[in-house]
């Protein structure tokens, strides 16, 4: 009997031990998963300002948003809303398309309130390396050719690279690549034209915390 005793002492500690392992290995899991969501959004304010260099907004922007599903993207937009003097000035559409050939890739796409399009930038992607990835303003300047373009410039039917048959020029031997970025930012303009106005009445969605703690990252 006692010896039995003295033998699950040293299991139970073990058990013990383990659990106490796994509750701090959870937390600096969720704490590495929060910092690098943090420096996310960091990389994407620093986007954010970059495609509105001529627009005069004097909001916050990190204040400023709404998300909004998106079909048949999985994951709901963020949509950031530029104002001046209290009057729309731009919107900015935070999305991920999981249609790349490598996976998901995340854009930003900047557009007038009339829905025509500032700039887009790619925020995150795994396209090959060499190919793909020249969906990067810093690789190239295919992502440019969207600069001026809306609804209907060109057809419905037309957005899609040219190897297809559409209005937009093919990444050579990166065509899945390119029409995944060609059909996001037609379902951005789609949405935001379909809302009519509704993106911009809805009350901000940011909460109280989060704004300041990346401002103070980004400062």
């Amino acid at each position: 009997m006692t010896g039995t005793s003295f033998s699950i002492k040293p299991a139970l500690l073990l058990v013990a031990i383990g659990a106490v392992a796994a509750v701090l290995l959870a937390g600096l899991d969720q704490l590495t998963r929060q910092r690098i969501a943090l420096e996310q959004d960091r990389r994407a304010l620093a986007q954010l300002e970059a495609l509105l260099p001529d627009i005069g907004y004097d909001n916050e922007l990190v204040r400023d948003w709404v998300e909004t599903d998106i079909p048949p993207f999985p994951e709901p937009a963020r949509i950031y809303r530029a104002r001046r003097d209290g009057e729309p000035a731009a919107l900015i559409i935070d999305l991920v398309t999981p249609r790349g050939y490598s996976g998901s890739i995340r854009l930003l796409v900047a557009t007038t309130p009339g829905a025509e399009v500032l700039g887009v930038r790619v925020l995150e992607h795994r396209e090959t390396p060499g190919l793909g990835d020249r969906i990067e303003r810093r690789r190239s300047d295919w992502i440019e050719q969207f600069t001026g373009r809306r609804l209907g410039q060109p057809e419905h039917e037309q957005w899609l690279p040219d190897r297809r048959g559409g209005a937009f020029d093919t990444l050579t031997s990166a065509t899945i690549t390119s029409s995944a970025v060609i059909h996001a930012v037609l379902r951005a303009l789609e949405t935001i034209v379909a809302s009519d106005d509704e993106l911009w009445t809805r009350p901000s969605e940011s909460g109280d915390d989060s704004p300041d703690e990346l401002e103070s990252e980004t400062s």
